[in-house]
């Protein structure tokens, strides 16, 4: 009997478990964030191993059918997926933690909501705030260089305030801007005011290269888009502090140029080789300048130039509220004299969840900087050409004081020091940018954003002969000058994220964008003045003078944007743009610009999932248009100017205009693939083609027309090439990794249509040609030898024709040395832009120390030295100093030498002056330590600590012969080179 019993009791209780776990029942609960304890809407609550699943309301609240026994799992962007088992419980509440790795890779691809990088169908490369900060450069774009395959990054000059030249995938227009558009939390900025924010206080910077992620912005993005996101605060963290300061010095990049040139004893040997010295002339020098030998550019460049920066920052947030306050100070003195900057910066950035259908933020940055730049390059002999002082001069007096009340002796020029006290002129900036928005959840997935933001400027700037200048005595003068640019932008945007049944996720953006830009500018002069107590433009009785200028332009526009995933495998976008501008004609005002995107995860497929060796295996394409509208505000406009004679103002005509102009337009399509391997390496490899047609060039006219020049919608351009990524752990582990990493851009260009049917087009004054089926080249003179027989140069003849200019003619039996400009340039071959740029390196670390290096490189670069027409030309400029290999000349008959005899200019505007300024640089070498929190014992007050050194430009390979190959221009003339810096720097987390 208690045998059956117990057999009764066990079939009964096996029959209600296998009835409580069949039957379905409603589950309930809220889901919140554990950082804060708010609800999060929009959470997925899927049963594991099935396709039934809902989503979390507005008020962070479910309810689910499911059984007793099932799995829910809970999953939201920048989240960490939660899963919980079903039992006896009808409520199930979910806080989910924020998953840092997610958090890093969400990017904003344009406007409405930021995408995990992973899910982005376009070509977008993110650089976060590690890679950007701690750099001794007043420009973040600096700290791009060598960074992104496809960016193009040059820093012509080494004053302070520089702003760095940015091209994405070559020349997008040969009359209109390369600049690629800047974001700056999603409000345009001006690329020139970059050196005016902090870049510490930047929390990324993201490249969208192709058309799917740039044609949402339209009429300016056809020199792609430079993203850049501001750091914030989180809601339910405690405050941290960051205290950072860093010093340094700056020194020449490279001296190879300067040692060129002759020492004192070379000098004298040559020129009395040449009969220009006879031995009286010698004996004067060495008798009133004994055992001088000068090397003037360490006279004329400051050696040891400070660099510092400090900067302190606190970041948090309360329940509902984040917030990220910011101060800094940069300071850095260029090598040349009169080439400062100093720089004040401000930042606070709020962001509030009022309730749980409205939040709002503002963002305010504020900057002053003080800028002083060098005005003595080009031509000028009291910098750019100072090597042409001769070396047994000197610029101290027997007591080795600059000379301060004279010009030097015998180089007849002003201690450079001297004219920057005696000519002061400075530049204060003041920069502001307000952003602020409002996000209102109008629906379930319905959102409204509204953004308003201003990029403000105001520039003043004074320069000054004081009175006591002995090169100007008791005539001073003085002019100030002042500009004002304000650019508004107002943008509304609709976005609705919804699921057709479990698995096709679409978001629908809708959105209307207004700017607003007003530019305004005065400026006065006068001179006389006789006091350098009293400066002013009302102390000078001569010269006076009045100008003002005013400017504005006006954008609308009205966007679209689909984006579609079946079960994040398949993508698809697609964006749509009506853009309209004030600087076209009354009938062209409006273009319409669009792009269309997908990418494929294949790694997600079925087949894959034994393939545990493939971490990333995806496939992209887009294509789309863009447009460009970097023109003058007023050039479809004819328009009047006036002028004024006896007094009396009259008018005359300034400018013809075009009312057909119209937007230059592009299409750009890009085909990409990324690839992972075993948790180790990474690839990516897109190939893109991008052509631009009615391109925005100032055309030239016959002067008979009454205008030299006309704008107008012409031509075509054609640039397609490859950029490629990669990267891989040499060594991985917790405490000690190897990462090396390589990415470049190859890039061909080639014009496909000119203007007036013509086949080339050399730009007056420039060596730069246009022609049809080849790249922007260089049109010179080209030189073939110095005869060896007769010692005289020799240039190759073009062609005859004159329309085969563009096919060189370089036939040895046919040449002339009758120079002539004109009449024998022709192309050389020589591209002005380089087709292959990029950059390569290594991070390392072993427990708390980490090493950064970084290689950049340009290949195919070429350069017109200009400075050697002055240092290689003695019998040009007869006594000045010239360089070394001035010896290397011909004086006897068979003699192969580099110059030809004493009796023909040694030296002419020719392609020998074209140089390889290809180059490798050494950009930046990091040090440093980050100590263990161990180390910190256990106070609540030190949270972190870390040092680091800090070199950039510590080596360069080129065989560019000038001061810098790094400048992006057609020629080099008494450049501002580039500077070596050296820095410490320390930061503490409180």
């Amino acid at each position: 009997m208690k045998l059956k019993l117990t057999w009764l009791m066990t079939l009964f209780m096996a029959f209600v478990m296998q009835f409580s776990f069949a039957q379905e029942k409603t589950v309930s609960g809220m889901v919140t964030g554990a950082s804060d304890g708010l609800p999060l809407p929009g959470v997925s609550v899927i049963v594991k191993g099935t396709t039934r699943g809902v989503q979390t309301d507005f008020d962070g609240k479910y309810a689910i059918n499911v059984r007793v026994g099932e799995t829910l799992v809970f999953s939201f962007v920048s989240m960490k997926s939660t899963e919980v088992t079903v039992g006896a419980s009808n409520t199930i509440n979910v806080a989910m933690e924020e998953d840092i790795a997610a958090l890093d890779e969400v990017v904003i691809v344009g406007y409405g909501s930021g995408k995990k990088l992973g899910s982005v169908v376009g070509s977008v490369v993110q650089v976060s705030a590690e890679k950007i900060q701690d750099k001794p450069s007043a420009n973040v774009i600096d700290a791009l260089q060598g960074k992104v395959a496809g960016i193009q990054v040059f820093s012509s000059s080494g004053e302070p305030s520089q702003t760095q030249s940015i091209r994405l995938h070559g020349v997008g227009s040969l009359g209109s801007s390369s600049t690629p558009l800047f974001i700056l939390d999603g409000v345009p900025i001006s690329s020139g005011n970059m050196v005016s924010l902090n870049s510490n206080d930047f929390e990324s910077v993201t490249i969208l290269k192709d058309a799917s992620a740039t044609s949402i912005y339209g009429s300016r993005a056809a020199n792609g888009v430079i993203y850049i996101t501001s750091k914030k605060g989180k809601r339910g963290e405690k405050a941290v502090i960051n205290v950072r300061s860093q010093y340094g010095y700056s020194k020449l990049a490279n001296t190879d140029f300067f040692r060129s040139m002759m020492n004192r004893t070379e000098l004298m040997d040559f020129y009395k080789e040449v009969g220009v010295y006879d031995q009286s002339d010698i004996d004067n020098i060495n008798k009133n300048y004994p055992g001088v030998d000068t090397e003037w550019y360490k006279v004329y460049y400051k050696d040891y130039a400070p660099t510092s920066q400090k900067d302190i920052s606190v970041s948090g947030g309360g329940e509902k509220t984040s917030y990220y306050l910011s101060a800094g100070l940069f300071k850095q003195e260029g090598l040349a004299y009169r080439s400062d900057f100093k720089r004040y910066t401000l930042r606070s950035n709020i962001d509030s969840k009022v309730n749980d259908w409205f939040q709002v933020g503002l963002n305010l940055a504020l900057g002053y900087d003080d800028r002083q730049t060098n005005p003595y390059g080009a031509n000028s002999t009291n910098r750019g050409l100072a090597l042409l002082a001769q070396p047994f001069y000197s610029p101290v007096d027997k007591d080795g004081k600059p000379y301060v009340d004279r010009t030097i002796p015998g180089w007849g020029r002003y201690h450079p020091n001297y004219l920057a006290d005696k000519n002061p002129s400075e530049l204060g900036h003041f920069q502001f940018n307000p952003t602020g928005y409002l996000k209102v959840n109008l629906l379930k997935n319905l959102t409204y954003k509204s953004q308003m933001g201003i990029d403000f400027y105001d520039s003043r700037g004074s320069s000054k002969r004081l009175p006591s200048y002995v090169g100007s005595l008791g005539n001073g003068s003085v002019t100030e000058f002042f500009d004002r640019g304000i650019l508004q932008t107002i943008n509304n945007t609709l976005e609705y994220d919804f699921k057709v049944l479990a698995n096709h996720n679409v978001t629908l953006l809708a959105g209307q964008e207004y700017s607003k830009s007003n530019f305004e500018s005065f400026s006065a002069s006068s001179s006389g003045q006789n006091d350098d107590r009293l400066v002013l433009l009302g102390a000078g009785p001569n010269n006076k003078d009045v100008g003002q200028g005013k400017s504005d332009y006006v954008f609308n526009s009205y966007f679209g944007r689909l984006d579609y995933n079946f079960n994040h495998k398949y993508f698809i976008d697609g964006t749509v743009r009506r853009d309209g501008s004030s600087r076209f004609g009354s009938g062209n005002k409006y273009a319409t610009f669009w792009s269309a995107g997908a990418m494929w995860d294949i790694k997600t497929e079925d087949f894959m999932s034994n393939v545990d060796w493939f971490d990333t295996f995806k496939i992209k394409f887009s294509t789309g248009t863009s447009g460009n509208a970097e023109i003058g505000n007023y050039n479809s406009l004819a328009t009047v100017g006036t002028n004024q004679y006896e007094s009396n103002v009259g008018w005359n005509l300034s400018a013809p205009g075009n009312s057909n102009l119209q937007w230059e337009s592009q299409t750009k399509s890009t085909i990409g693939i990324s690839l992972g391997f075993f948790n180790r390496v990474r690839l990516d490899v897109d190939l893109y083609k991008r052509v631009t047609k009615d391109m925005l060039v100032s055309v030239p006219y016959p002067y008979t027309s009454g205008f030299a020049n006309i704008t107008s919608n012409v031509g075509a351009l054609e640039n397609k090439g490859i950029d490629l990524t990669f990267d891989f752990d040499l060594v991985k582990g917790d405490d000690f990794f190897i990462t090396p990493y390589v990415n470049f851009n190859y890039n061909q260009e080639k014009i496909t249509e000119l203007f007036q049917d013509r086949d080339y087009w050399i730009i007056p004054n420039t060596g730069v040609a246009w022609a049809v089926g080849q790249p922007v080249s260089y049109f010179y003179p080209v030189f073939h030898q110095v005869n060896p027989q007769t010692g005289a140069p020799e240039w190759y003849v073009p062609n005859a024709d004159p329309d085969q200019v563009v096919n060189p003619n370089f036939d040895p039996n046919n040449v002339t040395s009758d120079f002539s400009t004109g009449a024998l340039q022709q192309n050389t071959g020589l591209k002005r832009y380089p087709p292959l740029n990029g950059g390569f390196g290594l991070s390392t670390g072993y427990k708390g120390f980490y090493f950064q290096a970084d290689f950049i490189f340009s290949q195919g670069k070429y350069l017109l030295n200009n400075d050697r027409y002055f240092f290689e030309n003695p019998n040009a400029f007869t006594g000045f100093n010239t360089a070394k290999i001035s010896a290397d000349y011909w004086k006897n008959p068979g003699d192969v030498t580099t110059f030809p005899s004493w009796d023909h200019q040694f030296t002419q505007f020719d392609a020998r002056l074209i140089e390889n300024a290809s180059f490798i640089r050494l950009k930046n070498v990091q040090l440093g330590y980050t100590l263990p929190k161990e180390l910190l014992g256990g106070q609540d007050f030190v949270k972190g600590a870390k040092f680091y050194i800090l070199t950039r430009n510590l080596l360069t390979w080129t065989k560019y012969s000038g001061p810098d190959p790094e400048v992006d221009s057609n020629i080099g003339l008494g450049t501002n080179p580039n500077t070596k810096q050296f820095t410490f720097g320390v930061e503490i987390q409180l």
